[in-house]
């Protein structure tokens, strides 16, 4: 097989499209023998390294991939190993290079993705990923100085065909990605062709990471207004196509932003808004209009009339033309709208503007689109006709209209909808300052707070979720106004978190300070652990106060440990404290009931040779068998229960995740001393860890304590208590909340193989004796 490609191949009396399908018949209908396989594979890697080779070279080095993989999978697997990615890599040195070896790899690795089966080869594979990863973030994403833009293309490539390549710094990722649509060549020819097609990848992957997690745009939006306010440069029009294609329902994403900005620099958003919208007059880009409106009314809530009158009195006329292009209505006209319902205490651009209305209003009756255009029209003429009165026999024309469209907009109906259209609407005096209401970005259930991810702060979001709903906790840390000494604010940063989540005005909060106070490994832009994040937090908080070791004191319990020597029969013993109770996760697909998972106190552990763990008696002075007793001495009022599903595992030398599926229940019971008392504790939230991979994924919670609520004391301040309202189960997820229940949570994981509980928090209810019953375990004083 291998010798009569060889020949095909060499044949320059063939066309190519002779060999292709000569080779396509060869490949389809021979059964490959390992040797003739292995003698085939190296022809194809041949092909594929030949640093002359032409476009049928590429093409057959493709298609005998492709025949072995499918063929002879396990010799495919053994050739294309991690250790030949990492050769691959090293190989890179020239623009060349990149072109050819890039490619490959992302050949190679789709055909080993189109072939993995078992979980030892998703493991390898994971690997695999994480080299072209690492490379990519090291070669492209952060390189000094940055590669052309061609090169960049190649990577993106990489991006859109293994999903698994992209990097984990999604703040990095989304700025490089936005960088390259804005520095797109204004070419001609075969290069513009490239160009356009590396643009709609890279803007694929954006709306890719939009749709995967909402409030990625809002790390998108600070690139976009960067580069559309930027004076230095002619923005490319790359960056107008890519802010039309941003979902609508993500422009309540804008204002908060924006309101988070500086409002000595708001004035810089009229060069923004003035580049979006000569585009929309000038060139068709469906999207843009509603982002038009959404900028300018931010600027309205901020009071930035000024600002709006000088876009207003530029632009009305011109946009007001385009309502004659049907390709550009759906963006001209809520503009159009805007301008004229809200600069309501002038009639001047009404008067100038409205002459031309009426005329398009006439031939839009053949079609339920035209109608629907025509009505809308109609009724913003009628509605201004009747704020300002008739003007020039305007009104005459617009009843003409009106009757022909069968219209009917009441009086009141209109007047309603220019009091709700005023600029000056969301504005709230507060004495003689210019205090300003904001709107709410987001409508949250139950006026609940989203919390913004930094990047990839879901570990940290998803955790302080479940401290908030922890009562006693989240009541003391908000009450607490000691100030802390300089260099130890972590306390202060919580403090400030909390507040934001139980009295922002805002549907969502950005734990920005918090973040930044954390250690910098934690806080590096790198996935972490929820569970580690919240053990580094009240290890800080414990050092830092004393104030805050109260706070910590309803998540502490303790525990006692009991050794007694076999030989001399002394008993040493010792109490440790804890946060969390850390239970093992049996390894096994079928679903887990909580209570046996957690029922591993009290605990008897033998020490000897056989489990290779001796124990060494200071009495003795050698080691000796022994055994331990191990007990839980008192219990916390807020209980967490951390799932062990991260281990490492030896044979493969890499931490994995044990995806063991658990029904969760409502409530449990935990032993206490010898086993003969059992504490009750009921269920208020849970973090689960989505994703089959230890070292990546994403955390969310699901919670039922609504939370501490604010009140206003007689002397001004602000203080916390339990909120009384009933508790309601909620999905936070970052920025989202939505309505839930415990049975939704319920089925959605046990649905699911990757998405599992990791912590779980209890609050403690009753004690229940059971000393009637027999003991459990022994005591340490019978062993």
């Amino acid at each position: 097989m291998e010798t009569v490609i060889r020949k095909v191949l060499a044949a320059s009396h063939l066309p190519d499209n002779h060999k292709k399908r000569t080779i396509n018949t060869l490949l389809a209908t021979s059964v490959l023998s390992n040797p003739d396989a292995s003698l085939l594979l190296d022809l194809g890697l041949e092909l594929k390294a030949v640093s002359s080779r032409t476009l049928l070279d590429d093409w057959a080095g493709d298609r005998i991939l492709e025949a072995v993989s499918n063929a002879h999978r396990d010799l495919f697997w053994s050739v294309f190993h991690t250790s030949w990615f990492h050769s691959k890599i090293s190989s890179v040195a020239t623009n060349v290079d990149y072109v050819r070896n890039i490619m490959f790899m992302v050949q190679v690795g789709r055909r080993k993705e189109a072939t993995a089966l078992t979980d030892d080869d998703k493991l390898v594979l994971e690997e695999d990923m994480a080299t072209l990863r690492t490379f990519a973030e090291n070669k492209c994403i952060r390189a000094q100085p940055p590669l052309d833009y061609a090169l960049q293309g190649i990577f993106i490539l990489m991006f859109v065909n293994l999903a698994a390549t992209r990097p984990l710094v999604v703040s990095d990722y989304i700025q490089f990605l936005v960088d390259h649509i804005a520095k797109s060549p204004v070419t001609s020819g075969p290069s513009q062709e490239t160009s356009f097609q590396s643009t709609k990848n890279a803007t694929l992957l954006l709306r890719q990471c939009w749709n995967d997690r909402p409030d990625n745009v809002v790390l998108t939006l600070p690139h976009l207004l960067f580069y559309l306010a930027d004076t230095q440069m002619e923005c490319p029009l790359a960056i107008g196509r890519l802010v039309g294609v941003v979902p609508a329902n993500f422009t309540s994403y804008a204002e908060p932003f924006i309101q988070g900005m500086d409002r000595s620099a708001l004035w810089r958003l009229q060069l923004p808004i003035q580049r979006l919208i000569d585009w929309l007059v000038t060139t068709d880009m469906p999207g843009t209009g509603v982002w038009i409106v959404s900028l300018m009314e931010s600027l309205a809530s901020q009071g930035e009339f000024i600002i709006l009158r000088e876009l207003a009195d530029k632009n009305a006329y011109k946009v007001a033309r385009q309502l004659a292009f049907k390709e550009r209505r759906n963006d001209a006209l809520p503009v159009l709208r805007f301008i004229l319902l809200g600069y309501h205490h002038s009639d001047i651009l009404f008067k100038n503007i409205s002459q031309g209305l009426i005329p398009l209003v006439v031939p839009c009756r053949k079609t339920p689109e035209d109608r629907e255009f025509a009505a809308e029209v109609c009724s913003l003429a009628q509605t201004l006709v009747i704020h300002f009165g008739d003007v020039d026999d305007i009104g005459t024309k617009v009843q003409k209209a009106r009757m022909t469209l069968d219209l009917v907009l009441p009086r009141a109906e209109a007047l309603r909808t220019m009091q709700e259209s005023s600029w000056k609407k969301g504005l709230h005096i507060q004495n003689t300052s210019a205090g300003l209401r904001r709107k709410i970005a987001l409508v949250q259930p139950l006026g609940k707070v989203g919390l913004v991810n930094l990047g990839n702060s879901c570990f940290m979001n998803s955790a302080l979720r479940a401290l908030f709903c922890s009562g006693d906790f989240s009541r003391a840390v908000l009450n607490d106004t000691t100030k802390v000494p300089p260099g130890k604010l972590l306390t202060t940063r919580l403090r400030e978190a909390f507040i934001g989540m139980s009295t922002s005005r805002l549907s969502i909060y950005t734990p920005l300070t918090l973040y930044k106070a954390l250690p910098d490994w934690l806080n590096d832009g790198h996935q972490q652990d929820a569970a580690e994040f919240t053990k580094i937090l009240f290890s800080l908080m414990e050092d830092e106060d004393p104030a805050s070791k109260q706070a910590l004191s309803s998540f502490h319990g303790t525990v006692v440990n009991q050794i007694k020597c076999s030989v001399c029969g002394t008993v040493s013993s010792n109490k440790e404290g804890f946060y969390d109770l850390a239970v093992p996760l049996p390894v096994t697909d079928s679903p887990q009931e909580l209570q046996p998972v957690v029922d591993v106190f009290p605990s008897v552990e033998e020490f000897n040779e056989q489990n290779n763990n001796m124990y060494y008696c200071n009495k003795c002075q050698a080691l000796r068998v022994a055994t331990r007793y191990t007990m839980l001495a008192s219990l916390p009022t807020n209980l967490i229960v951390s799932l062990n599903r991260f281990r490492f595992d030896v044979q493969r030398s890499r931490r994995i995740k044990i995806n063991t599926p658990i029904r969760l229940a409502e409530s449990i019971q935990i032993k206490m001393q010898d086993g003969h008392e059992l504490q009750g504790y009921e269920l208020y939230a849970v973090v689960i860890h989505t994703g089959e991979s230890a070292n990546h994924g994403h955390y969310y919670t699901y919670a039922k304590d609504s939370g501490p609520s604010a009140t206003t004391n007689t002397n001004g301040g602000t203080s916390f208590s339990e909120a009384t309202s009933k508790p309601t189960w909620l999905l936070y997820n970052d920025t989202s909340v939505t309505v839930s229940s415990f049975e939704a949570m319920q089925q959605a994981l046990v649905n699911s193989r990757t998405e599992t509980p990791y912590m779980i928090f209890f609050r403690k209810t009753g004690v229940q004796s059971i000393r009637t019953h027999a003991p459990l375990v022994r005591t340490i004083s019978n062993l």
